[in-house]
């Protein structure tokens, strides 16, 4: 039953869309292709929404089909997103594995997270671990994007927290202005860089290690005016096998002029 609901949920979710803007990203590793992203963001007056979808591909989908897809939404007050809820949920096909979630929040702060399967032992989140590494966070689909409290993306040092994980990303604060083209459009973006610092959840790795090196991250930021956001158009990460690459292939919007 749980399958049948999580298929529903995502094919209803995207049936219902209409993000102003959208991007389909292709991600690498090693030249051979990993993923599929599609990434859409959404501003109403005050109201925001943004949804991911993350499909393996190549090789990949081979040894480890998946799909993971989230949405959040929540309010845009004084040129901040601040979360009302965070849904997500994934597949492993060959192992059998799934989960839905969600968390809801209450001023910005998450209040409550509902899994099911619920979360066991350790993984469990207490009111007070919510409240200790969700302050002056973003849920990790607002975390991807930056507001336009910054007329440089690489000011902020965004932070994520999805109930159980939290990382940030140590920009540096240099930037350098270039041009990027995309499906035969050419962007205005920012390029900046920065560092992968886990702060809860993760486990101690090779490429956990790789990405916390300095400038191991790479950002190519475009502004969205109707959205009012800094969006990456392509970013990359240093990993031991080589640089993980994403890059849209296509944008779909009605606010960028490239």
């Amino acid at each position: 039953m749980k399958k049948i609901f999580l298929s529903i949920f995502i094919i209803l979710s995207f049936t219902n869309l209409k993000a102003e803007t959208e991007l389909e990203y292709s991600a690498y590793l090693g030249g051979l292709q990993v993923a599929n992203i599609l990434y859409s963001a959404e501003l109403n007056e005050d109201d925001w929404k943004i949804k991911t979808t993350i499909t393996a591909s190549g090789l990949v989908d081979v040894f480890v089909s998946f799909i993971f897809f989230a949405e959040s939404n929540g309010k845009y007050i004084n040129k901040s997103l601040i979360s009302d809820s965070y849904n997500f949920s994934y597949e492993i096909k060959n192992k059998n594995k799934s989960r839905v979630a969600e968390i809801n929040y209450k001023k910005g702060l998450p209040v409550s997270v509902n899994a099911d399967p619920p979360y066991r032992d350790e993984d469990i989140p207490t009111k007070e671990f919510l409240k200790k590494y969700g302050k002056g966070a973003s849920d990790p689909n607002s975390a991807f994007v930056v507001s336009n409290k910054f007329n440089n993306p690489c000011l902020e040092n965004s932070k994520s927290f999805d109930g159980v994980r939290s990382y940030q990303i140590l920009m540096s604060e240099k930037s350098k202005k270039s041009k990027l083209n995309i499906n035969n459009k050419e962007y205005e973006t920012i390029i900046c860089r920065g560092s992968f610092d886990a702060i809860v959840g993760y486990n101690d790795s090779d490429f956990l290690d790789a990405a916390s090196e300095d400038n191991a991250i790479t950002y190519w930021y475009t502004f969205f005016e109707r959205e009012k956001m800094w969006i990456p158009i392509k970013f990359t990460i240093d990993t031991p096998l080589g640089a993980l690459v994403i890059k849209a292939r296509e944008i779909n919007d009605n606010s960028n002029e490239g």
